[in-house]
């Protein structure tokens, strides 16, 4: 879950003294309080409902969902990217229409959610979107290799509060340290949530785990084919 982040503190304006130098006090006094409550909203607003996948929730304003697409994910019978175009599914149909999301699937490409008039931007999750995104993923398919780089660089562009990964990539697929470098340049306030579908022997990307670590967020490691029947 994001981290709540808390403006300034600034201390009401003494009384006594001119009266104009205590209404440039109050003026003063209200300019920065009126910054410190935009900065101190925290994007897991007790206002807004929570999503996740696997059960890994967190609450914001803003979602993007960076979903793995290698070849991989398409084995065995296409049951791995099925399940998580199905949980997928079922999160953003949790979202409020004052909430937004965006969808990114990955192999060694991006491959990115771009209605007409919304490239590139997150939408806010009204039930037209939400159609428009189903369409989207159920079209999504299985293939080439893993490169995770640049589709985490281009969710944090967007400045969300959560990002949502799921990969089965291993320490094989794991970020370059210049590419870890420079996406915590990037990450910003974003919360990276990460769920691994991977079986008890596969070996961990220490990179991409401490990219979330850092961030604020939760991993989580699951076997795919244990709940792909649900």
């Amino acid at each position: 879950m994001p981290s709540i982040r808390s403006g300034p503190t600034t201390p009401f304006p003494q009384r006594g003294g001119p009266g104009r130098g205590r209404r440039r006090g109050v003026i003063r006094w209200l300019v920065l309080a009126s910054m410190a409550t935009v900065s101190a909203a925290p994007p897991d607003s007790p206002g807004l409902p929570p999503t996740g996948i696997f059960g890994r929730e967190a609450r914001g304003r803003r979602y993007v969902y960076v979903f793995d697409r290698s070849a991989s994910m398409g084995d065995p019978d296409g049951r791995p990217l099925a399940t998580a175009k199905r949980e997928l599914l079922r999160s953003i149909e949790r979202l409020t229409e004052s909430q937004q999301f965006h969808v990114i699937f990955y192999n060694h490409r991006v491959h990115v959610f771009t209605p007409i008039g919304f490239k590139g931007r997150p939408l806010f999750a009204t039930e037209g979107h939400r159609r428009e995104a189903a369409r989207f993923i159920e079209g999504v398919r299985a293939d080439g290799g893993t490169g995770h780089a640049e589709a985490l660089a281009a969710a944090f562009r967007l400045r969300p509060d959560v990002v949502f990964m799921l990969t089965d990539a291993d320490a094989g697929d794991d970020l370059t340290a210049e590419d870890a470098r420079r996406l915590e340049r990037l990450v910003g306030g974003a919360a990276l949530q990460l769920v691994r579908f991977a079986g008890p022997a596969a070996a961990p990307s220490p990179r991409l785990e401490a990219l979330c670590d850092r961030s604020g967020g939760k991993r989580l490691v699951i076997d795919p084919l244990a709940i792909a029947d649900e």
